[in-house]
């Protein structure tokens, strides 16, 4: 890596400077302003208790996994400094969140920089470190997002580089595993990163190949019309459900059938793609009328044997319309951007061609994904052995909370836009800030009626779509180097496919911030947006100049507003040096003996500020897998009085639906004490009567 440049210097000090007078701001701001989520107080406590010789636990009796293993190994050594303060780990994780931002922004600097001109990689660093939004979603948390964006990064700065070379001078093997480490390493700071991983290894490795270009896009393709078809059949989420299991083996067979057999007809060939148009369109009415009359019977068959619940029929006509649509618009729109094709290799059949490179497919592949998947073997027994399970636990609970009635934890995506990934606010807002901004304008679009009118939002993402391809479209020779230069296809890939593992399975209380790979994707496609613009509309000698002014202007504004909002977050001096960290702590302090065992659908900020007192978690997110199995079986009351837990700090509605469903009542006495419209419960070893 290079020296920092002025810009970048200058970039780290604002940063810095601003970070610094948060981290130093009164003590009462972190939980109540800055790190709020329960969800990274699962992180700090498990990792102090770690730290501090009592294992992988959160409460210090069960043994937890539920957490990305990278991020943890990060909070180790920060939080083994709570049993001195508990604010000062606080303070170094801000400083530690604030310098993986800057991090990120400096390789977004160098990114975009290199690819079109410094000023424009500044406005997207700028742009990056200093809003808000992006703060929100993956630092401010204190989770392990702010970690996974800075690694997807490096893996596409790593790939950047190689991109430049390996024309002349090709990849070695130790090259190759070693990107594989970083991949790993990426996989890790989250798990569910293993589909950009994936998509960004074929990307590697069909690199020499037409492959490389349409596979990312074709896998993509082939899931999404299924799924498509599944939804226009069924109308809704709500009623998909019910077939999943029939839409998941569909696109299991969609994906073993109709990619070979794209391959063997000849799709991924340079010679289809200088055919004519109506050549190309007979090749692919071929491909999709044979893949999907073989995945049709096949699953008619299965159907027969009752394999599954149920099919709907009508289903594989659509996917049959939609596959054909898909592959026409990414060949033709291939043919738009790449206007030379005839200057690559030369043409061969697909037999040919795998006899000529399958050896070398073979040999990186396993070179790559070895790294990865082994390390993944590895880590899934560890976890099998030590937690009794394969994967972390609190994914497994989420899973089981979208099978159940009711939508305690906010259920699976409920609408066609939440399903897609689409929607332009809540947790399932994939592709913030534009979905949001799309949103805000189809709202202001439409009459006023109490009723969101969906149409005019997605007119809105089709016109911005046609925009943009239309920019590619006019600038192809530096589009195409620049879709190129920073893996776009893989990662748009792999984003939809991680956006489909939570959704086509059913995932119930995914989190806006799950969606990483989204905010650093429109991030680099903003840079693109940017640099084409530059290089199409500032034909004039002093363009560089003007370009840096702007960036300067546009620096100061976000830099400036963004000081003003940590000095609004974080005041200094505002809080009395005696006031409590949070209110529930003196509560939960004068309502129960010191000893007690407290039972919380959460408490994450209470586990890591109680004194004297120890916090279970009840809903199973950070609780062992054996509670999980307990808790699954209507078992979980007998669970905890095994434990001796004395008290259950809980809205007592709550206790009464799914996934409770009123197991723990038997064992509950009410007392005199609540909180915030949660009643303190004292818990009995045995069926109280009172």
């Amino acid at each position: 890596m290079k020296k920092l440049d002025l810009f970048e210097i200058i970039l780290s000090v604002a940063v810095i400077s601003i970070s610094l007078y948060g981290a130093l701001s009164d003590a009462q701001n972190f939980a109540n302003q800055w790190f709020t989520r329960d969800d990274a107080y699962y992180y700090f406590k498990v990792a102090q208790n770690i730290s501090e010789g009592h294992g992988s636990t959160f409460d210090g009796i069960n043994p937890t996994n539920g957490y990305h293993p990278l991020w943890m190994l990060v909070c180790i050594p920060i939080f083994s400094l709570a049993r001195f303060d508990l604010i000062l780990p606080l303070r170094i994780l801000l400083m530690v969140m604030s310098g993986l931002s800057l991090a990120s922004g400096i390789l977004l600097y160098r990114l975009i920089g290199r690819l079109f001109a410094p000023p424009i990689g500044a406005v997207i660093a700028v742009y990056w470190v200093f809003n808000y939004q992006i703060t929100g979603a993956l630092y401010q948390n204190g989770l392990e997002t702010g970690l996974a964006a800075l690694f997807i990064l490096l893996l596409i700065y790593r790939l950047s580089e190689l991109e430049r070379s390996w024309r002349t001078q090709d990849i070695s093997h130790k090259q190759l595993i070693a990107l594989g480490i970083l991949a790993t390493l990426t996989m890790f700071s989250r798990l569910d990163l293993i589909f950009i991983v994936t998509m960004l290894g074929l990307w590697i490795i069909f690199r020499k190949h037409l492959l490389r270009h349409f596979i990312p896009l074709d896998l993509l393709a082939v899931v999404t019309s299924v799924l498509l078809a599944f939804m226009l059949v069924l109308g809704s989420p709500r009623q998909y459900y019910f077939y999943t299991s029939s839409a998941l083996t569909t696109s299991f067979l969609a994906l073993i059938i109709k990619i070979p057999l794209a391959y063997f007809i000849g799709l991924y060939e340079r010679s289809f793609a200088n055919q004519g148009l109506w050549s190309v369109l007979r090749k692919i009415a071929l491909f999709t009328g044979l893949g999907s009359f073989s995945v049709g019977a096949i699953m008619l068959i299965l159907a027969q044997a009752n394999f599954f619940v149920g099919f709907p029929r009508t289903a594989l006509i659509y996917d049959l319309l939609f596959t054909f649509a898909f592959f026409t618009f990414s060949r033709l729109g291939f043919a738009g951007l790449h206007t030379n094709p005839k200057q690559a290799e030369q043409p061969s059949t697909p037999i040919e061609t795998l006899r000529n490179n399958w050896q070398t497919w073979l040999g990186e592949g396993l070179r790559y994904y070895g790294v990865i998947f082994g390390a993944l073997g590895i880590y899934m027994v560890w976890n099998k052995f030590a937690f009794g399970t394969f994967s972390p636990v609190s994914g497994q609970i989420k899973r089981w909370w979208a099978t159940l009635p009711g939508n305690t934890y906010g259920g699976a995506a409920s609408t066609p836009l939440e399903f897609f990934g689409l929607a332009y606010d809540g947790p399932a807002n994939t592709w913030a800030p534009v979905s949001t901004k799309l949103g805000m304008w189809s709202e202001k679009l439409q009459p006023h009626t109490m009723i969101f009118d969906v149409r005019y939002y997605i007119l809105l993402l089709v016109i911005f779509a046609v925009l943009f391809y239309a920019l590619l479209w006019l600038t192809s020779k530096k589009s195409k180097q620049a879709l190129v230069q920073l893996s776009v296809m893989p990662l748009l890939s792999g984003a939809l496919f991680q956006t489909y593992y939570y959704h086509a399975i059913g995932f119930s209380a995914f989190k806006g911030w799950y969606w990483v790979t989204q905010v650093v994707l429109v991030a680099l496609v903003f840079g693109v947006i940017l640099g084409l613009l530059y290089n199409l509309l500032f034909k004039i000698k002093q363009r560089t100049a003007i370009a840096w002014v702007a960036a300067v202007v546009f620096a100061l504004y976000m830099g400036f507003s963004y000081f003003e909002i940590m000095r609004y977050v974080m005041p200094h001096g505002q809080w009395s040096p005696n006031a409590p960290y949070l209110d529930i702590i003196p509560f939960l302090e004068t309502s129960t003996e010191p000893g007690s065992l407290i039972g919380i659908t959460g408490g994450g900020t209470a586990g890591y500020f109680i004194h004297d007192r120890t916090i279970i978690n009840i809903d199973g997110l950070i609780n062992s897998y054996p509670y999980f199995q307990a808790l699954q079986k209507q078992k979980a009351a007998e669970y905890l009085a095994a434990e001796g837990l004395n008290y259950i700090l809980a809205r007592p509605l709550i206790l009464n639906v799914q996934p409770y469903v009123k197991q723990f009542n038997p064992y509950l006495e009410r007392t005199i004490y609540s909180y915030e419209a949660k009643d303190l419960l004292r818990f009995h070893p045995t069926p109280y009567s009172p």
